[in-house]
């Protein structure tokens, strides 16, 4: 703990203080090298001592992960992309019921506005992400059947799926969907509750 006189230095920023009292135990008044005062976060200070016994305060003092984070991050940037998450991950929109079941398209440009610059790999993630969320959301109302509409192109999307549902759905059946209203771009998932 500080006390009034002492000299300490800045652990994230350039210069020097003189703590002029404690406000708490996580606060101190300090006066800065240009005659400024005020409150200085306690966790952020050390105290000046010989070079040696610095270094090690140094070295032991690991700044927080979301600290930095938050140094690093424009919070009106931040803000703006959790709205943009939510409004295009509204849940009601990304279901669309026909008949007795459910349809979900997982084409790109139903999940996201613009997709430059996303390489192969990202797609795929992203889609898989997207396929995740509306399985949780599926099992999660009991819905009995859906259709991700897939596409067909090189089949990567597909087979994705379906080691997915084999390997973590024991509760799922699934095969292509009714070939005269999807063509060979769908697979139907039939899953069972108890």
């Amino acid at each position: 703990m500080f006390r009034p006189g002492d000299k300490v230095r800045f652990l994230n920023e350039t210069g020097e203080a003189v703590v002029i009292q404690m406000i708490d135990k996580t606060q101190a008044l300090i006066e800065d090298e240009t005659g400024f005062d005020y409150p200085y976060p306690v966790d952020e200070l050390i105290l000046v001592g010989d070079r040696e016994d610095e270094e090690d305060k140094y070295a032991s003092k690991q700044p927080r992960a979301l600290d930095i984070i938050s140094r690093n991050v424009d919070q009106s940037k931040l803000k703006a992309a959790e709205n943009d998450f939510k409004a295009r991950y509204k849940e009601d929109n990304k279901f669309r019921r026909k008949d007795d079941a459910v349809e979900v398209d997982l084409h790109l440009h139903e999940i996201v506005d613009n997709e430059g610059g996303m390489s192969d790999g990202e797609k795929l993630d992203l889609q898989m992400r997207h396929f995740e969320r509306m399985m949780a959301r599926a099992e999660r109302e009991h819905l009995a059947k859906i259709v991700f509409i897939h596409g067909v192109g090189q089949g990567v999307l597909r087979n994705e799926i379906r080691k997915h549902l084999k390997s973590y759905y024991p509760n799922a059946d699934f095969f292509d969907a009714n070939y005269q209203q999807y063509g060979y771009g769908a697979t139907e998932v039939r899953l069972r509750f108890n």
